[in-house]
């Protein structure tokens, strides 16, 4: 129910049982007053008839009060006139078809008796009569009594009327008010709500443009669509100059992604140009011995060409690094024992004879299923980034621990694999960009920022994704994500 039916619905309520009581109790002293007053008239008219009959009586006129009593019956507001001697006999009647209980009322002796007037109702025969006995002094010291009967009919048709009134009266009212409560509450609380609720909504919808209605009265819901206008107008100010500064950002990030792709592609091409500038000379200059001497030794040309194919190879790793890069994976997927694997490739690494402690920790064999060639090659670039980390903070050597877990991320199970070195870490500028292509830390000739752009693809083509992240302690830790092909065995099972 809405707050405008409640509380139409309350103050109709209210309203109608406060005017239903009242009304009521109107009605109530109404009927009370009707009945005193039906009272009061026929006290009024026993005591002026008493008064009459005593004169008549006192001046021997018997006739003249006889004629009294019986014109009294052209009265329809009176239902009978009674006269009784001093033994109670009844001397004249107004309506002879009058009820028998009024021709001998039972108070009458006790009346002749002490003289004092009594006033009583009596029901019969389904009706209900007023009676008022006043003694009557009849002459000669004799005390007879005077009996008016007035029917209560005449009042209970008034009452009935009267209730009908008040009902109808007491309905239209209501009517009234509530169509009064109804349309007051309409212009002046419901149609003011539903407006400012429809520019919440319209606002809340991204409608930044939409405004309310301001109502006319001048009130607290006027003074609040004047607020939810100007907040309005804010919102949309704001939103005008956010869209500015957006537009701005995005001018300004694609100048700087403008920027970082020349910078990328000049850190690319100075770092191949060496790359391939250094195996080039060393090719030129041994194939010129070569030419130039045409006496040299077996031996010295066999060293010479021996220099120039591993000079040859050096570019041509270089181009397939970067073709790997570029163009689609072919994988020869299979499940591989990463455990294993990863041992096999730290043994062809030989980076104990630097004296990097390698140390692999795993509870269990963890299986995935990959490329084991393309897989080897993320493991390398991994390594030989921590290698270089460690030699760079300390010649001595130091540590490369991996740790191989489970995982399970977005209802997936993977398998983790752990790098953790105690080198010199990954300064914080450089953190967010190291798996983005030719992005690279070291001097030109060092590298090309190929490797962990290489080692993130293939991950990634395999369904996992790498993380790096700085140790508290030193050093750094990279953490590969690899699919589960199967739940992992005890190790050795």
């Amino acid at each position: 129910m809405s707050i405008s039916a409640k509380l139409i619905f309350l103050l109709t309520i209210t309203v109608g049982l406060v005017m239903f009581f009242t009304s009521f109790l109107f009605l109530l002293q109404r009927e009370s007053g009707l009945e005193s007053a039906l009272r009061d008239e026929l006290r009024a008219h026993a005591v002026t008839l008493q008064t009459a009959l005593e004169e008549n009586y006192a001046d021997g006129r018997t006739r003249e009060s006889q004629n009294l009593i019986d014109r009294l019956r052209e009265n329809s507001r009176i239902y009978a006139v009674l006269l009784f001697d001093e033994t109670g006999g009844l001397i004249k009647i107004s309506q002879p078809e009058s009820e028998e209980i009024f021709r001998q009322p039972p108070e009458l002796p006790e009346i002749l008796k002490t003289g004092e007037a009594v006033e009583f109702t009596r029901n019969t025969s389904g009706h209900k009569y007023i009676s008022v006995i006043l003694p009557v002094n009849l002459g000669n010291g004799k005390r007879g009594a005077l009996e008016m009967v007035k029917p209560l009919d005449l009042i209970e048709a008034e009452i009935f009327n009267a209730r009908i009134n008040w009902l109808a009266t007491t309905l239209f009212l209501l009517a009234v008010i509530f169509l009064v409560v109804v349309l007051v509450l309409n212009r002046s609380l419901t149609k003011p709500f539903q407006e400012l609720l429809k520019g919440a909504e319209m606002l809340g919808g991204g409608n930044l443009d939409y405004r309310v209605e301001v109502p006319k009265t001048k009130d607290e819901l006027a003074v609040l669509a004047v607020t939810f206008n100007k907040m309005a107008d804010n919102l949309a100010e704001q939103n005008r100059l956010a869209e500015i500064e957006s537009e701005n950002r995005l001018k300004m990030e694609k100048s700087l992604r403008h920027s970082e792709r020349l910078a990328s592609v000049g850190r690319l091409a100075a770092g191949v140009a060496h790359e391939l500038g250094a195996p080039l000379n060393v090719i030129d200059a041994r194939a010129a011995q070569i030419l130039e001497n045409a006496e040299i030794t077996p031996e010295k040309r066999t060293k010479n060409l021996n220099i120039i194919r591993r000079q040859t190879e050096r570019i041509t790793n270089l181009v397939r690094q970067l073709l790997t890069l570029a163009r689609p994976f072919n994988f020869n997927l299979q499940i591989v024992s990463l455990n294993e694997h990863l041992r096999e490739t730290i043994e062809e690494l030989n980076i104990e004879k630097e004296k990097i402690e390698v140390e692999i920790s795993a509870g269990k064999i963890y299986k995935t299923r990959a490329d084991t060639d393309f897989l080897r090659q993320v493991w390398i670039n991994i390594l030989q980034n921590a290698r270089q980390s460690i030699l760079n903070k300390n010649d001595s050597g130091g540590k490369i621990e991996i740790v191989l877990s489970e995982q399970k991320r977005e209802n997936r199970n993977f398998v983790v694999v752990k790098f953790t070195d105690n080198g010199g870490g990954i300064a914080p500028e450089h953190l967010e960009r190291i798996f983005d292509p030719f992005y690279t830390t070291k001097d030109i000739g060092q590298g090309t920022g190929l490797g962990l752009a290489v080692a993130y693809r293939i991950i990634e083509e395999h369904g996992g994704f790498i993380e790096a992240v700085n140790n508290k302690n030193g050093g750094a830790t990279f953490t590969v994500f690899l699919p589960q092909s199967e739940p992992s065995a005890v190790a050795g099972g």
